[in-house]
């Protein structure tokens, strides 16, 4: 199996105490099986850091920010308004789409400040977001699963209209989830986050302690592979990401079933890539100093103590795109590590592990 496909979608922002399923980022209802957990997902466009010791870890000193958004819908939402939005979630074929146009990277970046206020800081819209059209220039119709967007600017009541309803429908999906039964693990959720903890610390020399870590245990891949993964960021990273401040984030996939640390990624919002030319490419074909590097933090950093028989790039033809150059180690039973390096500094940006027979 390829783990870097398996994984390559699995990278997700854990923000707030409810499954973040964003009418405003992805309206769509997130389609993947989720056993259990306490962190939400948002997909986020994101991009890899450098190495982890080149950008400090952002710490938040206790006590930590605490967010009401739960307990306020609770006493907000009435049980009409629970039923509508339980009914609207549940019809056939809920494919949301937006009319007019798409959101531009500015309204992006003030949602997320926006929703770090909304999470930790009670900011909440002057009145809830129209659910049909004729009332307002930003509305979803319940009947159509559209949203429509003004063509001017959005103010910020508008986006925290956006972001109200993206909260009500995360509120009403937990609410009305039936329980999954136990499932079977023999990694628990706090050996999970010791395990994430060492990787990171073991790779990218960072300390996870004082950021907030949410975890989640899930079915991932066409096997259906029970796996832990365990993300790390500062409190209101939304509001730092929405800045344009630099900061990293930790996300950390570990096999449920034997403590196997599967991927070991670090994040960075603000990072550009450097997509590699014909010229480069061949220049780094010829460069062994790139499986050195890979070689040095498999033996080194991660300790590997089995021995590696091959090393080669791979998947060149996708990663000279993303400005990536990945080296395959493959290890005297079978397993193998893909370290994923940036170009052209050569800085670690994930190191996936493939177990010997999958």
């Amino acid at each position: 199996m390829n783990k870097k496909k398996m994984y390559a979608g699995a990278v997700v922002l854990f923000s707030g105490g409810v499954l973040a399923l964003s009418a405003f980022l992805v309206p769509g209802i997130v389609n993947s099986q989720v056993i259990a957990g306490n962190g939400p997902a948002v997909q986020a466009k994101v991009q890899p850091a450098a190495s982890g010791s080149a950008i400090p870890v952002l710490k938040v000193e206790a006590p930590a920010p605490v967010s009401t958004v739960t307990a306020d819908l609770l006493k907000d939402m009435s049980e009409a308004q629970i039923e509508q939005i339980y009914d609207y979630i549940n019809k056939p074929g809920l494919e949301p789409g937006i009319s007019g146009r798409e959101i531009t990277e500015a309204e992006i970046k003030r949602r997320l400040v926006l929703e770090d206020k909304y999470v930790y800081e009670g900011l909440r819209p002057e009145q809830p977001l129209p659910l049909k059209a004729g009332q307002a220039e930003v509305y979803v119709d319940l009947e159509t699963h559209t949203y429509t967007y003004p063509e001017r600017t959005m103010t910020d009541e508008e986006l925290l209209q956006l972001i109200d309803w993206s909260y009500r429908l995360n509120y009403i999906a937990a609410r009305h989830n039936v329980t999954a039964p136990p499932v079977a693990q023999d990694i628990s959720e706090t050996e999970a986050k010791r395990l994430a903890a060492e990787s990171v610390n073991k790779l990218f020399d960072a300390d996870v302690s004082k950021l907030e870590t949410k975890t989640l245990l899930a079915e991932l891949g066409a096997d259906k592979q029970l796996t832990w993964t365990v993300h790390s960021a500062p409190y209101k990273a939304g509001t730092l990401h929405g800045q344009g401040k630099e900061f990293q984030e930790y996300h950390v996939i570990i096999d449920a079933k034997n403590g196997d640390v599967l991927d070991t990624t670090v994040i960075n919002g603000v990072l550009n890539r450097t997509p590699i030319d014909d010229a480069a490419a061949n220049r780094i074909a010829k460069d062994a100093s790139w499986i050195h590097k890979a070689t040095q933090i498999v033996m080194n950093k991660q300790g590997e103590k089995r021995a590696i028989v091959k090393a080669s790039l791979t998947d060149t033809a996708v990663n000279n795109k993303r400005g990536m150059v990945a080296v395959k180690l493959l290890l005297e039973d079978g397993s193998s590590y893909t370290a994923e390096l940036r170009y052209p500094n050569q800085a670690l940006r994930c190191l996936i592990y493939d177990a010997a027979g999958k």
